[in-house]
């Protein structure tokens, strides 16, 4: 009996050591995954003082100049839109990810400064491209994250098939970040998801993939 009570709190010790070196191990691997992440957003501290300066240059731009400053809108935008997956993918896979929120708000002024630089390129140089800026809660209540999950898929295939023809330009309106409460009011965004097209067509509420399309192609006409 003796030996059986021994063995029992030997597996029990063993059972609690082998608990919390996972435990730890689990804190050490989240610790570098975070630190990857501080890292991407470091780049787009650089990415965003980067944008200030083109909104400067834009808005005293030559038309001579225009096809080169588009070219480099669109690679911006590019670069824009693959951060933001990589956020994505970072806040699926991170717990401790409350120290990120000030990273997310500047990721999220880098996307309205872009967002700026596109409606000056495209009436100072008659750029062809749309804006699409989606609305939605970083902090939604269930029924509206279950619809902004699926905006979000419906979106990126309309990215995916318009690529370069389409600035996809995702807003968080819950972030208390100044410029964006400014946006919220001068297009009356009051709830989420909301589209707005070209500054000028708004659509509240999840929206499919044909509705936005037909609203897109009515745009380029």
């Amino acid at each position: 009996m003796a030996r059986f009570g021994d063995l029992f709190w030997k597996a029990l010790v063993l059972t609690v050591i082998v608990f919390l070196l996972g435990v730890f191990l689990g804190f050490a691997l989240e610790r570098n995954r975070i630190n990857d992440i501080e890292k991407e957003f470091q780049r787009i501290d650089l990415q965003w003082g980067d944008a200030k300066l083109q909104t400067l240059y834009y808005q005293n731009l030559e038309p001579r100049f225009c096809d080169s400053a588009i070219r480099e809108n669109l690679e911006f935008a590019d670069k824009v839109y693959n951060e933001g997956l990589k956020i994505d993918s970072y806040d699926k896979a991170t717990f401790l990810s409350d120290g990120l929120e000030l990273e997310r708000k500047k990721y999220a002024l880098l996307k309205v400064e872009f967002w700026l630089n596109t409606i000056v390129l495209r009436e100072k140089c008659k750029a062809e491209y749309i804006n699409l800026v989606y609305f939605f809660a970083n902090d939604p209540e269930l029924e509206i994250e279950s619809e902004q999950s699926t905006q979000a898929e419906i979106l990126k295939d309309l990215k995916e098939k318009y690529g370069k023809n389409l600035m996809l330009i995702p807003l968080p309106i819950d972030m208390d970040i100044s410029m964006i409460n400014i946006m919220k009011g001068t297009y009356d965004i009051s709830k989420t998801p909301t589209i707005l097209i070209n500054e000028k067509i708004k659509v509240e509420g999840l929206q499919s993939f044909d509705e936005l399309e037909a609203l897109i192609k009515n745009e380029q006409k």
